[in-house]
């Protein structure tokens, strides 16, 4: 079967909703409108929100599609039957993992937490693999719709570990990998193109020798006896032909062509239908998994909100009044009943904070504010592993 990436270019854009939100103070009006009059708000995040942070979108002005018409990102399918395939993806991310530890949350970030600390959040839903809203604010509740970087999963036992201890495996078997690394980062100019999910490709390297390990747990189980085979040092053998075999580790974020999970599923559904409205960040809803999510919460009858830099999918269905058209109640509104507003997500989070907290500062729902978390990178992996082992 032939997968394609949907929507590599960019979405054409649909005027400002209210037709009066075309500034960024009008804008902060029209969004701090539409909060303050739902009882529970579901924030759906996208990769826009991380570009403060350092690591790329995909479709923005200077996302990865945008700037690099050649990208492509590895296929599941590809990734489980395909020994060179993993090779090509663990080289990459081990270049590039460095770079994704010293990423820290935005104000976009912190805004959301300030949003769920205040009560005027139910939740967040995030297509981000990148853990910033946990590093953020560790308690608000999130649904990781594509998974994470910061841990990985066996493909046979579907153990979690964590991807700090897997790196250090990577060096220890890969040590020309290793020095070429630190002369990469050493060196300013160096010519590398990074991936939104943290992956760095580096024009003309060839991946076929680095090495990576199988599942431990697997290595050590006796019916996998003589299917996992290592060489001297603990690293996969190569695999000629399919390379579908016991032990296969891969990082827990969803690659194109892979489902997500079915508990992942249920639980943003659920969050969708517990809220009464649903407000985009930073996302076009170019993947499906996520545009019908507002779809959903637009059938149920619930109020949509966005707030993107640049087009988003089939958004032009969720205003429209029959005939192809803005209703009137939106165009004419002051933002209660939907908004749609194209500046960056932070600056309206932010002013929208400082009307809500001055208007609407006793809500009753207000929670116990929790301080920006200071969370180290292994502290998140291991809080991680403890959610998913609940689900």
């Amino acid at each position: 079967m032939l997968l394609r990436i949907p929507y590599t270019t960019p979405l054409p854009s649909l005027p400002a909703i209210p037709t009066t939100a075309t500034t960024l103070p009008t804008a902060i009006t029209a969004v701090s409108n539409f909060l303050l009059n739902t009882r529970s708000t579901l924030i759906l995040s996208g990769a826009g929100i991380s570009v403060a942070s350092g690591l790329p979108d995909y479709r923005g002005a200077r996302g990865t599609y945008t700037l690099n018409k050649e990208y492509r990102p590895i296929f599941y399918g590809d990734f489980v039957h395909k020994d060179g395939m993993r090779r090509r993806y663990w080289a990459r991310s081990f270049l590039g993992w460095k770079g994704v530890e010293k990423v820290r949350p935005n104000k976009t970030h912190t805004a959301v937490g300030r949003l769920w600390e205040g009560g005027w959040i139910g939740g967040a839903i995030t297509q981000n693999v990148d853990s910033l809203h946990t590093a953020s604010h560790p308690s608000m509740p999130i649904t990781n719709l594509h998974g994470l970087l910061s841990t990985i999963l066996c493909l046979t036992c579907k153990t979690h570990s964590p991807r700090s201890p897997f790196q250090q495996e990577l060096h220890r078997l890969n040590p020309t990998w290793s020095t070429f690394l630190e002369e990469m980062r050493s060196t300013p100019d160096f010519p590398i193109k990074r991936g939104p999910d943290g992956d760095i490709e580096v024009p003309g390297v060839k991946y076929e020798s680095f090495r990576y390990p199988p599942c431990q747990k697997c290595l050590k189980n006796s019916a996998f006896r003589g299917e996992i085979r290592v060489d001297k040092d603990g690293a996969m053998e190569r695999i000629e032909g399919d390379g579908n075999i016991p032990g296969v580790v891969k990082p827990t974020l969803v690659f194109f062509g892979e489902n997500l999970r079915d508990e992942v599923k249920r639980e943003a559904e659920a969050k969708v239908n517990a809220a009464d409205s649903v407000l985009v960040i930073g996302s076009s809803l170019a993947t499906y998994s996520a545009w019908r999510l507002v779809k959903l919460a637009k059938d149920q009858g619930k109020k949509i909100g966005i707030i993107n830099l640049g087009g988003v999918r089939g958004e032009d269905a969720f205003w429209d009044d029959g005939e192809g058209k803005v209703a009137a109640r939106y165009r004419l509104g002051d933002g209660t009943d939907g908004v749609r507003v194209e500046f960056d997500a932070g600056d309206v989070l932010e002013g929208a904070l400082e009307i809500l907290e001055r208007v609407d500062g006793q809500r009753t729902t207000r929670r116990v504010p929790v301080s920006s978390s200071g969370l180290d990178r292994q502290d998140i992996e291991l809080r991680e592993i403890e959610m998913a082992a609940t689900r």
